[in-house]
């Protein structure tokens, strides 16, 4: 997979150490993007990956593809390693069949502003963006969509892009049912912020006021199905199953509930949610109802 090959380049350029010696990972950008010491369910990577979307199947020479590369926080240090490996991916080939690319263009979506060219076409400087997204530019458009939910008698419509996959006491999830999806999302943001951005714990009541309105958003429409999808890998000669939700739900709920809401599911837009969002899993868009 893309992650996989991403991270094997930079392995093999960069990390010249031990991944299970503590002093080496502390200072491998490698490790520290592959999180080689992995809490499960308690540390996160501090990148996600979004596969081509739109594309199909079987890309015939000289189709093009595009697909998505977010770094958290801290992890934005880190995007000449991954503008250094993409095109030696490209050059090894990647996939079952080593299918061979080359990079043309990288550039940096904004919420609030048009795309900011990193890397064009047929240069070699790149230019990160003047900054990076925060909160502010999430509520500017959190704001600039609330009066559509309003029109639209409080629907919105969650297309799940990539399979969801969620466990929910134990089990996975098979239905989009809001208020774990929400939950999961949260958990996930904090845990994101307090690791990669320098943030605090959110509080318990402000956890229980998001959670009591996200309780009060029902669904009406399900159009999603479960896809049974695996990822094999090269290294350890293993297959993992990413299979989850795909399609899109439906969701009905008072305007000052998505009020409280949309920031939050706004930033799950750009973080994903849910299980494998490394590579590539729970990428969601929010549609109008």
């Amino acid at each position: 997979n893309l992650r996989g090959a991403l991270l094997g380049v930079m392995r093999r350029a960069v990390c010249a150490g031990d991944p299970d010696d503590p002093a080496h990972v502390a200072v491998c950008p490698v490790c520290w993007l592959a999180a080689a010491n992995e809490r499960p369910g308690v540390e996160r990577r501090g990148y996600a990956l979004v596969p081509p979307l739109g594309v199909p199947e079987v890309l015939e020479a000289g189709d093009p593809f595009a697909f998505h590369l977010t770094l958290f926080g801290d992890a934005i240090r880190y995007l000449p390693y991954f503008l250094l490996a993409i095109p030696e991916v490209g050059r090894v080939g990647v996939g079952p069949g080593r299918g061979k690319f080359a990079l043309r263009r990288v550039w940096a979506e904004r919420l609030n502003a048009d795309d900011w060219a990193v890397l064009k076409e047929g240069e070699t400087t790149v230019t990160p963006p003047p900054q990076s997204g925060d909160h502010a530019d999430v509520l500017a458009a959190a704001q600039h969509m609330l009066p559509s939910l309003q029109t639209g008698q409080g629907r919105l419509t969650l297309r799940f892009h990539t399979p969801l996959r969620l466990i929910h006491q134990g089990r996975l999830l098979k239905a989009p049912d809001f208020g774990v999806f929400f939950a999961r999302l949260l958990e996930r943001l904090d845990h994101l912020a307090v690791q990669h951005a320098a943030g605090t714990p959110r509080p318990p009541e402000a956890r229980e006021a998001l959670g009591s309105a996200a309780d009060r958003v029902r669904l009406v429409e399900d159009r999603t199905r479960w896809v049974e999808v695996s990822s094999g890998s090269r290294r350890t000669n293993r297959r993992t199953w990413l299979s989850g939700l795909v399609g899109s739900a439906v969701y009905t709920a008072p305007p000052a509930i998505w009020e409280q809401l949309l920031p939050w599911l706004l930033w799950g837009q750009i973080a994903q949610v849910g299980k494998d969002t490394p590579k590539g899993n729970g990428f969601y868009a929010i549609e109008g109802g």
